[in-house]
């Protein structure tokens, strides 16, 4: 099975300005996301594209195709967290995507980041498993 890297990016910024507030009040703060090659996220929307028989476009997810980590959850081993910043995780993809409300993902294995997770003191299985974000049916904004 082909293996794919990403990059850890801590806390990662909703604007350009840097910004970490949601719309809901809440922060990326406490959330770890793979930040992934542009072109692979391009690729496999792509073929959501054809696969739709070229009936729907995906969106690029904010922060470009990612794979999500942690989502929110504060660690009670903090002198880990941020640690592993710019640093690269490999994982493998389960070749099925998947759809919740408007998001279009690909579930993933990464060995590293669950047993990074324990490292956190978090649970080693997070509440949504790991997975590979391609895109969305939001429709795409100009920049924030």
């Amino acid at each position: 099975m082909p293996r794919f890297t990403g990059t850890c990016r801590f806390s990662p910024p909703l604007d350009p300005r840097g910004g970490r507030v949601r719309r809901d009040g809440s922060t990326t703060d406490w959330w770890l996301i793979l930040a992934c090659d542009p072109e692979l996220g391009r690729y496999l929307r792509h073929l959501h594209h054809l696969d739709a028989r070229r009936t729907t476009q995906l969106s690029d997810p904010l922060w470009g195709p990612h794979v999500s980590v942690v989502l929110g959850e504060v660690p009670t081993e903090l002198s880990a967290w941020k640690d592993r910043e710019g640093a690269p995780m490999a994982f493998e993809i389960d070749w099925t995507p998947q759809a919740v409300g408007e998001y279009v993902f690909y579930p993933v294995r990464c060995d590293d980041a669950l047993d990074y997770r324990e490292r956190l003191g978090l649970p080693r299985e997070p509440k949504h498993p790991l997975h590979l974000t391609i895109g969305n049916f939001k429709k795409a904004s100009g920049p924030v």
